[in-house]
């Protein structure tokens, strides 16, 4: 069974409001409006990127608590978050809280962050960016240990605690934790450190820009390595980032999304219809409805949707009428 879900446009919120107010109204309509409007066409979870400096956007975290009370059963997830910016003791109080008040449905993707602004978001916040990979996987050990029953105690590299303890666990079992990358090499596999996130923690891979061949070649080679770490690999989960726009003709789908990447990554340049077509599907229904088969077909069991267009309504209805 195939699940959907829907990136919020938090940016979209920065960019498009100019005062505090109009943002309040942008956040109820083109985010907690749009959650409900995902939840009601039948998609099956909501989520939320990150960046502080970057790409300024909303909290995702607290955005998704918001969500968490606008809706009844769709996952709550990042796409994906960067823990490394904060405390790992601030982020596992946060995820608990929410976690808790949706009744279970968080989802956390994680990664460290590429791209233009990436390296000076990290040197603001005095988060060493050479490190950065070091940094996430020592905080992901600290916050699935606060997750569980006993305080935590670590002399690590960057964190020290003594019988750390948020006093709160999330709701059932912990949150999944899906490990986003973007390069999976058919001959050497994964990067030494995504390979052992996956290894250690991994509930469900999460990449980006990849052709359906080296998609399930990657996905062949995760769950392996989630077999070899005595885990059961059929309860990791299989999900794919990617960005569609739906229009009646592949030219009209292009120039929406090229409008939508300008204002989003202003430093990016110009980009090539090429540039735009390997980061997903755009065109007609029919071109869309084959894009997903194929990458079902390559084993994705979680499509994670950015619609880069204006109008995130139509983009919804849209989407939803080809896969019902």
């Amino acid at each position: 069974m195939v699940s959907h879900g829907y990136v919020l446009p938090t940016r979209g919120v920065v960019l498009s409001a100019d005062d505090s107010l109009e943002q309040a109204a942008r956040v109820q309509s083109e985010v907690i409006g749009l959650a409900r409007r995902a939840e009601s066409l039948g998609f099956d979870g909501v989520w939320a990127g990150d960046s502080v400096l970057a790409k300024p956007r909303l909290e995702p975290l607290s955005t998704l608590a918001a969500v968490a009370g606008a809706t009844e059963s769709v996952t709550l997830g990042t796409a994906v978050y960067l823990p490394q910016l904060r405390h790992p003791v601030h982020v596992a109080h946060q995820t608990a809280t929410v976690d808790l008040v949706s009744g279970g449905r968080l989802a956390l993707g994680v990664g460290v962050g590429v791209g233009d602004g990436v390296e000076t978001e990290h040197d603001q916040l005095d988060v060493p960016y050479e490190r950065r990979g070091a940094l996430l996987d020592e905080g992901l050990e600290i916050l699935e240990g606060l997750w569980s029953n006993d305080p935590v105690s670590v002399d690590g590299e960057f964190f020290e605690l003594d019988d750390a303890d948020i006093g709160i666990r999330p709701c059932g079992s912990s949150p999944p934790i899906y490990i986003a990358s973007a390069t999976f090499d058919p001959r050497d596999g994964f990067p030494r450190q995504i390979r052992d996130r996956i290894a250690t923690r991994g509930g469900g891979w999460l990449p980006i820009g990849m052709s359906p061949e080296m998609y399930e070649g990657g996905l062949d080679r995760a769950r392996e390595i989630v077999d070899d770490a005595g885990r059961d690999p059929a309860g990791f989960d299989a999900a794919y980032y990617h960005d569609v726009v739906i229009a009646e003709t592949e030219a009209a789908a292009i120039d929406q999304a090229r409008d939508f990447l300008d204002r989003y990554y202003p430093s990016w340049g110009a980009l090539s219809d090429d540039d735009i077509r390997n980061r997903g599907a755009f065109g007609p229904p029919s071109v869309v409805a084959d894009h997903l088969e194929r990458y079902a077909d390559a084993g994705v069991e979680t499509f994670i949707t950015r619609f880069t267009a204006a109008d995130q309504r139509e983009q919804l209805r849209r989407f939803a009428d080809i896969v019902d």
